[in-house]
């Protein structure tokens, strides 16, 4: 697909870029997030991992949520459509302002044997002060101590295809926010919690 006018001024890519599959899909304790995961219980937000960037050896996937800089011409991969939230206002202007060109990022950090990951809320602190430099790679992280997510795989689930999204804020402990189910399998099939798209709004999706 050819880039929007947004990805060629602003993010210097010329022409389509390929997609490259990030190795997550391999891991048999998280070969659910590579399918397409929706965010049951909240307004059905959809995402999937199969396009980010996996490090084996540190057990950390990268994401950026709505996209964002990759590098000149776009040959280092498209990061478009991994991340999908409603059809709503401040979903439109935010993600554009603030995700795509501030590089908006999360970071799982999984421990070893693969049932919780850490999740650090990063990017480019200087879109919020109006500096738009979308080439400038994620130099920062939002302090645990003001916000901190992690998620739990449940009791029921050993590849991935169930978890338990828990949020503290200010420092304190954590609690359920929702559950992140499989609604697609990595090769595109219908996944074990597919039934629970019937309970979201159509407008939501991910390329895939």
């Amino acid at each position: 697909k050819a880039p929007s006018l947004l990805q060629k001024f602003c993010f210097c890519q010329s022409g389509p870029s390929e997609r490259k599959p990030s190795g997550i899909e391999t891991v048999p304790q998280l070969r659910g997030l590579a399918g397409v995961t929706v965010q049951a219980g909240t307004r059905g937000a959809l995402q999937t991992l199969k396009w980010a960037k996996w490090d084996a050896a540190k057990r950390q996937v990268d994401i950026k949520v709505f996209g964002g800089f990759t590098d000149c011409g776009g040959s280092g991969g498209s990061e478009l459509g991994l991340w999908s939230e409603p059809v709503e206002a401040q979903c439109c202007f935010l993600p554009q302002l603030f995700g795509r060109c501030g590089n908006s990022t999360y970071r799982f950090t999984f421990s070893e044997d693969y049932r919780r990951a850490d999740i650090a809320i990063m990017g480019n602190a200087l879109v919020f002060c109006c500096i738009c430099i979308p080439c400038l790679p994620v130099m920062c992280s939002v302090p645990k101590c003001c916000f901190a997510f992690e998620m739990v795989q449940t009791d029921n689930s050993t590849d991935g295809t169930s978890w338990n999204r828990n949020t503290s804020t200010c420092g304190s402990d954590f609690h359920f926010d929702y559950h992140l189910k499989e609604v697609y399998t990595p090769e595109g099939e219908v996944g074990k919690y597919h039934d629970e798209l019937k309970e979201q709004p159509q407008q939501v999706m991910v390329t895939y």
